[in-house]
């Protein structure tokens, strides 16, 4: 799948998703619950989703394991920066 600019907003605003619930690195959220945060909270698409998370995976925001997303020191960090999406 090709990156598209809207890719890294959309990681932003699933990192919001995180902040909102005040999860710190190391700690985890359902996949589930992820994704329906993002599509409940009108952040995008089904596909805007699996974008976000890819994108947030390749910069080492986020690591997915099983069915669990779980915020890295590096995302925590990035996530400062990221605005209130919710």
């Amino acid at each position: 799948m090709a990156r598209l600019p809207a890719d890294e907003d959309y990681a932003r605003a699933l990192l919001s998703i995180f902040q909102a619930k005040k999860i710190r690195a190391r700690q985890s959220l359902r996949l589930s619950e992820a994704q329906a945060a993002f599509l409940r909270e009108n952040m995008g698409r089904l596909a805007d989703f699996d974008a976000a998370l890819q994108y947030a995976m390749s910069r080492g925001w986020l690591a997915l394991a099983l069915d669990m997303i779980r915020l890295t020191t590096p995302g925590a960090e990035e996530m400062q920066s990221v605005g209130g999406f919710l």
